[in-house]
């Protein structure tokens, strides 16, 4: 268990050293809202996926509040998505489709080596392939709403502007 503990520190260390030092300070907003609508829309689908008993987490950070691991549902994806958001492509359709399916395929790798090799992840009637759809899920829907949320990039340029 002590590696589990050291891995769970280790994640939080490198998330918020991530955040400070690759998020520009330009796109913080941006940043921020993904980081958020991913940890809204995450949890929604970690709850559903714990109470299903697809999905369980031996090693909890609050083990008496809830059945979810908070390190890698509340941080390390949300902060992956953000990243993702930020510094996604605006090239052809070709490129955007490869930097979503490297980000996929690199957040599913790391969860099913955390399944294979340690007690934070188990997959109780669940599939490494079923987590990179649930990681799309998640990263679509984050893209979507953050879309949505900027589309209009007169009025945020405007109020930096403005002070």
């Amino acid at each position: 268990m002590d590696m589990e503990r050291n891995l769970l520190l280790l994640v939080w260390f490198v998330c918020i050293t991530t955040i400070y030092f690759l998020v520009p300070r330009a796109k913080a907003h941006e940043f921020v809202l993904c980081f958020l609508v991913c940890q809204a829309v995450g949890w929604i689908v970690e709850v559903l996926l714990v109470q299903f008993d697809l999905v369980a987490y031996p090693l909890r950070e609050f083990p008496e509040a809830s059945d979810l691991n908070i390190t890698f549902k509340v941080l390390w994806t949300p902060v992956a998505s953000g990243l993702y958001y930020i510094y996604r492509p605006r090239a052809n359709k070709l490129t955007k489709c490869f930097y979503f399916a490297a980000w996929i395929s690199l957040l599913t790798l790391i969860d099913g080596l955390l399944a294979a090799n340690t007690d934070l992840v188990d997959y109780v009637h669940f599939h490494w392939s079923l987590m990179a759809i649930v990681l799309s899920i998640i990263f679509l829907s984050v893209r979507g709403l953050a879309g949505w949320f900027f589309r209009d990039r007169k009025v945020f340029r405007k109020e930096a502007n403005e002070r």
